[in-house]
């Protein structure tokens, strides 16, 4: 080491040369420097000049503007990473500001850690759609659910509202007429979604007031409670995400000529909307949740005040301020404290983002976050393509199974190892939505396909009846019509082997799917999916253990059938299940072959010797979980109405009875 230390310190000769070699690279890097600031104020000014001509172009009709940048224009979306512009091309602009975090422009649900899930039933924001029931009324909801909520089908439903946002559709006028194909449908859509709240016999529109009435007793009644109302008819669009994160920071406007700020100390004091005594003051409205009860508590003193009877009731109360104002203020301070503020689109001094369809997207700016009067559905999606609306969540799917790994991706070994994979993929803006990776436990599901005037009088009931008994346990409840309407309009083979193809779908995303027919109808709401699998588990001649390693599919035969009824079965998800499925579907000898049909082609598969072995046959079984009337005692599970012509008048009986044990009255 001594020897090493004067070689170290070197001699002052040699320290000429390195001292000459450092400065000769610090004057490069000195001008390399400069070069790279040169290339970056050219990259900025292009930056400028390419935004400036942006702003320019967006009447183009062949490119969209980017108005979620326009609305938040910090925030960098799946959309600025999968819809790259030249002018954004992994370039640096020195002007954008800090970002500020904005739930209602993630690119997907939000993690937990950034979402907190809502254990009660308080919601920041209540969205009411008025819609009639006519067939472009339902496919306009269809619209709303996936372009608003992100809804895109019920295979992995929201059985409670456990985000900070809450949406009903309220239906005014009479449904469509019965025994039609429309009606079906409609009454499909009330099974499958829950959503609907029908208000009433009327051939006018809902009265604004009425609504009011209805927000502030109904939902009440039920524990729900919001702080703010969006209140829309169902031929106007809005931007929720824009709504939702303009009211989440406080300020509305906020990029327009003249912001409003809510005021802290009565946050939900305010009415948001047109107050032009029109028709237009029906088509959206934004009110906190004080402002709605102030309206309701001045109903009586407005009748007496303005003339115009047929006003909206915030309409009305907007007016009442306005008359009043020199009034209240003599009164002093408790009557200015209940005064709600006013935000006025419409008007010489409005904001003007409540238009008017002008039949062309491109006359809607970025600015505009309601678009009233539009009547074609093909319209209504074209301004969900124009602005970029980013659906806003009103549930998340929590994975409540416990069963072994089944179906990852070959490179995942076990399922904590996907979760960190998934959660990776999310951090990184990947397009996954939380809810289609996560998996719940169990799932009840059913038919919502009305074949004819038969089961229609108690199909919704019956759904219904299994729907509670779901959300009573913490269980999906998925009903289904698309895929037996898709057999009807084949006419391949009958239209109860749609059966075969909504487990198929439903299937992969639970571990075990409990299958109930229409006319079957759950009489021990108490009783849980766990503790029947247990029971069966018991009954398996082999023991519980080889029942979890082997068994995929659970079935009874009545004690006077030739073979199994499969209108109430349990299957779990797994590999053999799946392609017990497909073996299924090619039976081709049962596609018309009644009236055993779908069920012939399941005890033919299931007897196969390579099958056998995967099944439990509850033989002679009428009590475990299938139950035909003549064999009921109380206690039994589910009792299956399948009488050889309609079921209608016997599952309505049955309904009555399961309610009765419940202490419902209908």
């Amino acid at each position: 080491m001594s020897d090493d230390l004067p070689l170290y310190k070197s001699s002052l000769k040699r320290s000429r040369r390195n001292k000459r070699f450092i400065i000769a690279f610090t004057l490069l890097g000195v001008g390399f420097i400069f070069y790279l600031n040169a290339r970056l104020n050219v990259t900025s000014t292009e930056t400028d000049d390419d935004r400036l001509s942006n702003n320019n172009i967006y009447h183009s009709p062949t490119q969209s503007p980017n108005y979620k940048h326009n609305t938040n224009p910090p925030e960098l979306t799946l959309i600025d990473i999968d819809v790259p512009t030249p002018t954004n091309d992994n370039r640096v602009s020195p002007f954008l500001q800090p970002s500020t975090p904005s739930d209602s422009h993630e690119p997907m649900t939000p993690l937990p850690e950034k979402e907190i899930i809502s254990a009660t039933r308080h919601y920041s924001l209540l969205v009411i759609i008025t819609s009639g029931a006519s067939a472009s009324s339902m496919e306009r909801r269809r619209l709303i659910r996936e372009s608003y909520f992100g809804l895109r089908d019920n295979l992995l439903p929201c059985m409670v509202y456990n985000t900070n946002v809450y949406y009903k559709f309220l239906i005014h006028g009479d449904p469509p007429h019965a025994d039609t194909p429309l009606r079906r449908r409609y009454e499909a859509e009330k099974m499958e979604w829950n959503d609907i709240v029908e208000m009433g016999k009327s051939t006018r529109p809902l009265e604004q007031v009425n609504i009011l009435q209805w927000v502030e007793t109904s939902l009440p009644a039920q524990g729900v409670t919001y702080d703010y109302l969006i209140l829309q008819d169902i031929n106007t669009f809005i931007q929720l995400d824009v709504i939702k994160q303009e009211l989440d920071s406080g300020i509305i406007g906020n990029h327009t000529h003249t912001p409003f700020v809510i005021n802290t100390d009565a946050p939900t004091s305010f009415v948001w909307g047109n107050f032009g005594a029109g028709a237009t003051d029906m088509d959206i409205v934004v009110a906190g949740s004080s402002a709605v009860k102030r309206a309701l508590q001045l109903v009586q003193e407005m009748e007496t005040t303005i003339y115009n009877k047929h006003e909206p009731i915030l309409t009305k109360m907007y007016n009442y301020y306005q008359v009043n104002m020199d009034l209240l203020e003599d009164d002093g301070h408790s009557q200015q404290q209940n005064s709600p503020e006013f935000i006025r689109e419409d008007g010489p001094e409005g904001m003007q983002r409540f238009i008017r369809w002008e039949n062309n997207v491109e006359s809607v700016h970025s600015e505009d976050i309601a678009v009233t009067r539009i009547y074609q559905n093909q319209e209504f999606t074209e301004l969900v393509y124009w602005t970029r609306l980013n659906p806003v969540s009103v549930c998340y799917h929590r994975r409540r199974g416990n069963q072994e790994d089944m179906n990852l991706p070959a490179d995942v070994g076990s399922r904590d190892d996907y979760d960190e994979v998934m959660e990776v993929l999310v951090e990184e803006h990947h397009p996954v939505k939380e809810q289609q990776r996560i998996e719940d436990g169990l799932a009840v599901v059913t038919s919502s396909f009305i074949y004819d005037a038969c089961m229609e009088p108690s199909a919704t009931r019956a759904a219904m009846n299994k729907r509670n008994y779901a959300l009573k346990h913490g269980y999906a409840f998925v009903a289904r019509s698309a895929e037996f309407a898709q057999e009807a309009a084949r006419r391949q083979r009958k239209t109860v082997w749609g059966k075969v193809d909504v487990v198929e779908k439903v299937l992969p995303k639970y571990d075990w799917v409990f299958w109930m027919d229409m006319d079957a109808v759950v009489m021990d709401q108490d009783r849980a999916l766990e503790d029947i699998l247990y029971q069966v588990k018991q009954l398996y001649p082999h023991g519980a253990d080889v029942f979890d390693e082997q068994v995929d599919f659970v079935v009874s035969r009545p004690s006077r059938d030739p073979m199994i009824n499969a209108g109430v079965f349990l299957i779990k998800n797994t590999p053999w299940s799946m392609a017990f499925l497909r073996e299924i579907q090619k039976t081709t000898a049962w596609y018309h072959r009644g009236p055993s049909y779908e069920q012939g082609a399941m005890w033919e598969v299931m007897r196969r010797l390579e099958n056998q072995d995967k099944v439990f046959l509850l033989d002679r079984d009428d009590h475990t979980f299938n139950t035909f009337p003549s064999f009921y005692q109380p206690g039994d599970f589910v009792v299956h109405f399948a009488p050889d012509k309609c079921p209608n008048d016997a599952t309505m009986k049955g309904l009555d009875a399961a309610d009765k044990i419940l202490g419902v009255v209908w």
